[in-house]
């Protein structure tokens, strides 16, 4: 009998074990696989805070303003090429737009031809667009190579120049010509600004 009851015994413990390996075998496997995944790739860090969107600037109708230069000597008024030189126009407009000649000098002066200014900040070339456009007195042109146009500096016509070279005159002064003749070098261009065309 005590045989019989041992054998019981032996039988429940048996099958105690078999049951706690049944049911911590599939834990022990799940912590196995955990161990074995791998580590998450490090990654740049997002901020949840949302800059506004940047406004483009306006780009102005280079046909229906005009550009005005307020120097120390007077004021002058430049009127747009805008069909002989849209992109040269366009680009006049946005350096003054940007204040890229507020404050610059008429840094040539050639007494009787042309007057000459533009912002050293800027030192970049454009495509030249040539025109029948004649460079007379009041006509307003680039500065250049004869092969490309600087994307700031530019001339005013004092008298009716002779050049070989090619330039692209995108404007002409159509106020304030008794102005050009009074500038001296190192005067200044004290603002820029576009205005609506009368």
């Amino acid at each position: 009998m005590s045989n019989l009851n041992s054998k019981h015994a032996s039988g429940t413990i048996f099958l105690s074990v078999i049951c706690v390996i049944v049911f911590i075998a599939p834990l022990f496997l799940a912590s196995c696989t955990q161990e074995r995944k791998e580590a998450p790739k490090p990654r740049a860090r997002t901020t949840r805070v949302q800059s506004a969107p940047r406004e483009k600037p306006q780009q102005a109708d280079v046909r229906n303003v005009t550009a005005l230069l307020k120097t120390d000597k007077g004021d002058i008024e430049i009127e747009f090429y805008a069909d002989d030189a849209p992109q040269t126009a366009k680009n006049f407009a946005k350096n003054v737009r940007l204040k890229f000649y507020d404050g610059q000098p008429f840094h040539r002066v050639e007494a009787g031809q042309l007057i000459q200014a533009g912002s050293a900040r800027l030192n970049e070339t454009m495509p030249l667009e040539t025109s029948n456009q004649q460079y007379k007195r009041g006509a307003v042109a680039m500065a250049g190579d004869g092969e490309e146009s600087h994307a700031s500096e530019f001339y005013i016509c004092l008298d009716t120049l002779e050049t070989d070279d090619p330039h692209t005159v995108f404007g002409r002064v159509v106020s304030g010509i008794d102005v050009l003749d009074k500038i001296e070098q190192n005067d200044k261009i004290v603002s820029a600004a576009l205005r609506p065309k009368e």
